[in-house]
């Protein structure tokens, strides 16, 4: 069952794309344009978004679930950084594509594709766990995923701490554990905004993407590498890890917080893995090749370890 939920929505949203590659083969949109629109999702909708997820009322076993899941969040990055970095070693100074593609691999599209796949799976309760995802991926994307593409070594804090998913995150826990809650113009106009969250950046995707070469990207043997980490690699050793550790077990939510973890570290490439090398040097047309690829194959394996990780929860004794 709930493959069936998690492949028609992958489905809508890969629909979705191919109306921003119509668009931009039409000369409807441009890529400038998409790259704004990009940014008004990134610094608008996001933060919205999170803040929005988090207008609530406080409860202790959802308390619990959350710092589960921020916990499990954590550790993914930590040692989904590690992992990838024999897998894909920087070759040189003309190299722009491992870092790119080592970034890839880590970044998940949890935010644009994981809220709207927890939502149809697991009901709207979920989309706290993506957002939290989303917060703690903005920490890791503006620190180690801007140090990969860099090259410098350097952590600059003020652009973590000012990124605008850290910024939303922070204040929509804020609210949530201090329960303040916004007027109601005001938590409408979030609403309206939270609602954008999936169509634009989907459709800005495929803008991205129309211009790709698609003969040359499905012949790409190293592009297929990286999709198999992002979608598969990386999500199944998490998931044996969350169940050697028993997580499930825990605490009566924590079977819902793993699923949610499946789901979110299973996603496609991340947009900001064309963005970020935009921004701060790198192959981003590589990096729009990987979003391109690992989405397309992510109809069918999103499905597959999500299931995995469902049958193997209720076979396990937790």
């Amino acid at each position: 069952m709930i493959a069936q939920k998690l492949a028609g929505q992958v489905g809508v949203m890969f629909l979705l794309m191919a109306i921003g590659v119509f668009i931009r083969k039409k000369g409807i949109v441009s890529v400038e344009s998409a790259r704004q629109f990009s940014n008004f999702a990134l610094f608008i909708i996001t933060p919205a978004l999170l803040v929005n997820v988090f207008q609530r009322d406080f409860h202790p076993e959802m308390a619990a679930s959350i710092a589960l899941s921020a916990l499990l969040v954590a550790v993914f990055h930590l040692l989904a950084a590690l992992l990838t970095r024999p897998l894909f070693p920087h070759r040189g100074d003309g190299d722009d594509r491992s870092a790119v593609a080592r970034l890839g691999a880590i970044s998940s599209n949890c935010g644009f594709m994981g809220i709207p796949l927890m939502t149809a799976a697991m009901g709207e309760d979920s989309m706290i766990f993506a957002a939290i995802y989303i917060g703690i991926f903005n920490i890791y994307i503006w620190s180690h995923g801007v140090m990969l593409l860099r090259r410098d070594g350097r952590i600059r804090w003020k652009e973590i701490l000012l990124s605008p998913g850290v910024l939303g995150a922070s204040l929509g826990v804020l609210l949530y554990l201090l329960q303040i809650r916004l007027p109601g113009l005001l938590l409408d106009t979030l609403g309206f905004l939270s609602g954008m969250n999936t169509p634009l950046p989907m459709v800005i995707t495929g803008v991205l993407i129309a211009d790709l070469a698609v003969g040359e990207t499905l012949r790409d043997l190293r592009l297929y590498f990286t999709a198999f980490v992002r979608l598969v690699g990386l999500p199944l050793v998490m998931l044996g890890l969350m169940l050697l550790a028993g997580v499930p077990g825990w605490f009566d939510g924590a079977p819902t917080v793993v699923l949610a973890m499946v789901i979110s570290v299973s996603c496609p490439v991340a947009i900001s893995t064309v963005m970020m090398p935009t921004r701060f040097g790198g192959d981003a047309q590589y990096g729009a090749k990987l979003v391109a690829l690992s989405t397309l194959l992510s109809i069918f394996t999103i499905p597959a370890v999500a299931s995995l990780a469902q049958w193997a929860m209720s076979r396990g004794n937790f």
